[in-house]
């Protein structure tokens, strides 16, 4: 073999050996924290024992290879193949890592840690070998509940000292009851809390407040809401997403299981496992969100349960992570052979269990072909079934790393932790078992760390779906003991969040400073942030409807869509399924005959207005009016009506339109034009696709858009509110903590009195200036 050769492919992986945290001048780095992830990053897709045949026969996972690279010189440095190869040109073929392959130069810093540890003898401080299986974690089988949460929190507080003491730093201050009141509101009901909501906790006097509130707003609609659109963001849940299914079932199921406290790890043990129709089992929509896209379901399944991306791996090994298009295709094997995965050949008749006989039926009556059509549209819902099936992952024939291999049938294989073996008839019930259990070393640690981003703004560790065996947080033995929290909790993720919520380190004042890429987030406090789309719409909504949290969409006639009616669909026998088609046969012909009556009527109408005669006008809308009645009243009979939805009774919003509810009632995808796209909200196209970026379509929403003058408007609920207040000095008050939840300081309350001095309406005036302040629009 070529040495030159040979040094130039280590130099390639050798290249990014960049530090992530703070090296003193005279101090090797850390192999295992700072040296060894660059490696499993950048080098061992390509020289590890995880590849068939390691480029250039260089094994990099191992002391020994490292030590055989021959491109390291300890007693001269600078004279190091590998300092001299990252320091060349960028217009320099030689350069490594190549610009060609994607690779980024070290920067000088990088290059100067790169150096330190060569010069201080490239010292890998005892470690031998990578473990490319990450093993399972062996977890305290002692369960805890939500009442040892205070315990729990006194035990994040001390991790949290600690640290600091580590790190010879602090907390942040204690945050106020009035910034507290704010931030808890936002990040468990997703909404500022209403005007009488902020005057009973501000005015409570019991020592414990905080966590009563805390437990209160965990138990509350509130919590529901804002837990459904993160979920519905990871999910890409879509009301309107399912072509001739009930998309709005898979809805309700993951908001009952939110409402029922169903544990974490049950809600994706019922993911993965679910089979039926969406309304026998609303969990069904997981597999119908991505119809015969089997390799992009595992992606998007692995992403946001294990925190981690194997998207790279599809078509060819990972090129950053030592992931295998074998591992890829090992891991597919488990959820491959259910029926609307593979093939969208999981629409069809043969998945209606009274098809055969249906069909005997129409064949022996010597059915028409308009009774045939009305028979298959009648059980085309049926048609969609979702179900484990024989059908097996084969390799592709561009299958290179085992040409053997291709149109092989690929075994079932798990990438890390437990093996979990299984056959065609229990391949999901073993990937769910094995994905769920404690055991698992993503599964747990990934839900930790997407609840800890939740409220603390940043996760332990950052990118959130970037789990790996090397990439360790700045504080792993918080991150160890939360994991063994939430498992101990048996999932329960209210409990969880209470943990966090009730903790010092939550009830900090905040970090008004953004990470950096790259930067350690140092636990002194959570990281203020803008509010998602769905909060501000949720909060504006506030100062607009009362009881905004119990306000739902008025029921809905979904005629063909309903679940009684889909229900009494799948339970027929084939006699009453061909009584129904014959039915619905001459529906279609009464609708084709009712549609062209309609179009005459039109026509007519038309006419006797242009002609003036008002007398033959009045009749044709009334006979107009008579074919739709009569027409509506078949449709409802026969339950083919369009959405219908019922009038407003409820007093207290008799005069709001049905819009005005929360984000989380609302279907999705949203038209572009909406509110809530035009400040981010996801498409749900993609995982967790919103953007709270400023725009100025924001500024311009809140500036001149009909929330916001409806919360000027003198009979709106906010208004309302003030009407009982007549002191200036008060009423200045009530409009802060209503919409900033804190009172004016010294400044600004003396410009509030000159406002109310002068202005005609001052309080649409200031109303109007705290909603289009930048502190509106952040969590403090």
């Amino acid at each position: 073999m070529n040495p030159n050769f040979l040094r130039s492919c280590l130099v390639l992986c050798l290249a990014s050996l960049a530090c992530y945290g703070r090296v003193g001048a005279a101090e090797s780095p850390d192999f295992e924290r700072q040296i060894l992830p660059l490696l499993y990053n950048r080098c061992f897709s390509c020289h590890s024992e995880k590849v068939a045949k390691p480029k250039a026969e260089l094994r990099l996972d191992s002391a020994e290879g490292i030590r055989q690279s021959g491109v390291l010189n300890t007693a001269s440095p600078d004279k190091s193949e590998l300092l001299i190869r990252v320091s060349l040109p960028h217009s320099d073929e030689g350069l490594m890592p190549p610009l060609k392959g994607g690779g980024q130069p070290l920067s000088e810093a990088e290059r100067g840690l790169v150096r330190r540890w060569i010069a201080t003898g490239a010292n890998m401080q005892g470690w031998q070998r990578f473990n490319h299986r990450e093993p399972a974690v062996e977890f305290r089988n002692a369960p805890l509940s939500r009442a040892d949460v205070p315990e729990l929190a006194r035990k994040v507080d001390e991790l949290v000292q600690q640290y600091h003491l580590s790190k010879g730093t602090a907390l942040n201050a204690a945050v106020s009851d009035e910034g507290f009141l704010r931030r808890v509101y936002l990040d468990v009901a997703g909404r500022i809390p209403s005007y009488a909501e902020s005057q009973e906790y501000l005015a409570s006097k019991v020592p414990d407040k905080r966590a009563r509130l805390i437990d209160k707003l965990l138990d509350g609609e509130g919590y529901v809401s804002h837990t459904f659109n993160w979920k519905a963001d990871q999910l890409r849940l879509v009301t309107k997403g399912f072509p001739g299914q009930p998309g709005y079932m898979y809805e309700d199921w993951v908001k009952e299981s939110i409402q029922s406290g169903m544990a974490y790890d049950e809600f994706v043990r019922q993911l993965v496992t679910a089979q039926g129709y969406l309304w026998e089992n609303g969990a069904v929509g997981f597999y119908l969100r991505d119809l015969g896209m089997p390799f992009d379901h595992m992606s998007n399944m692995a992403r946001i349960f294990l925190g981690t991306r194997l998207e790279c791996a599809q078509c060819h090994d990972h090129p950053f992570e030592p992931i295998t298009q074998k591992d890829f295709y090992q891991l597919t094997a488990y959820t491959y052979g259910v029926s609307n995965l593979y093939s969208s050949a999981g629409f069809s008749p043969d998945n209606v269990k009274q098809w055969p006989e249906l069909k005997s039926l129409l064949d022996s009556n010597n059915a028409s072909k308009a009774l045939r059509d009305a028979a298959s549209g009648t059980i085309a819902p049926l048609k969609r079934l979702t179900k484990d099936t024989e059908h097996s992952l084969t390799f592709p024939e561009h299958y290179a790393s085992e040409p053997v291999a291709r149109g092989k049938v690929v075994e079932a294989r798990t990438m890390f932790g437990d093996e979990a073996p299984a056959t065609a008839e229990n391949r999901r019930v073993k990937f769910a078992d094995w994905i769920t259990s404690p055991r698992n070393p993503r599964f747990t640690r990934n839900i930790v760390n997407r609840l800890f981003k939740r409220v603390m703004g940043v996760g332990l560790i950052e990118p959130v779906d970037s789990l790996s065996p090397v990439n360790r947080p700045e504080q792993p033995e918080l991150l160890e003991f939360l994991t063994q929290t939430m498992a101990q909790l048996r999932y329960d993720e209210r409990a969880f969040l209470a943990v966090l919520l009730n903790s010092r380190v939550y009830q900090s004042e905040a970090e008004r400073k953004d990470l950096e890429p790259g930067e350690v987030y140092m636990l002194r406090g959570p990281l203020a942030r803008r509010l998602s789309a769905e909060q501000v719409w949720d909060s504006l909504l506030v100062l607009l409807v009362e009881d905004l949290d119990s306000r739902k969409p008025l029921p809905l006639d979904r005629g063909p869509a309903g679940r009684d009616l889909l229900v009494k669909l799948t339970n027929m026998t084939a006699e009453e399924l061909l009584k129904r088609s014959h039915e619905m046969a001459e529906y279609h012909a009464v609708r084709r005959r009712h549609n062209i009556e309609l179009e005459n009527q039109k026509s007519l109408l038309k006419k006797a207005t242009e002609s003036g005669d008002a007398e033959k006008v009045r009749q044709l809308r009334a006979e107009y009016a008579t074919t739709n009645a009569q027409f509506e009243q078949l449709q409802r009979s026969m339950q083919m009506g369009g959405l219908a939805t019922a009038k407003e009774t409820d007093p207290r919003w008799q005069k709001l339109p049905p819009s005005l509810v929360r984000a989380s009632e609302i279907p999705t995808p949203i038209s572009l034009g909406h509110f809530l796209r035009q400040f981010g909200q996801s498409d749900r196209r993609e995982i967790d696709a919103f953007n709270k970026s400023p725009k100025i379509t924001h500024s311009l929403a809140l500036m001149n858009g009909d929330l916001t003058q409806t919360a000027i408007e003198s009979d709106s609920y906010l208004q309302k509110e003030l009407n009982s207040i007549q002191n200036a000095e008060q009423r200045i008050d009530a409009i802060y903590q209503s919409i900033l939840i804190r009172r004016p300081n010294a400044e600004e309350a003396e410009r509030c009195r000159e406002l109310f001095a002068t202005s005609r309406t001052p309080d649409a005036d200031l109303i109007w200036a705290l909603l289009n302040s930048p502190e509106f629009l952040f969590i403090q």
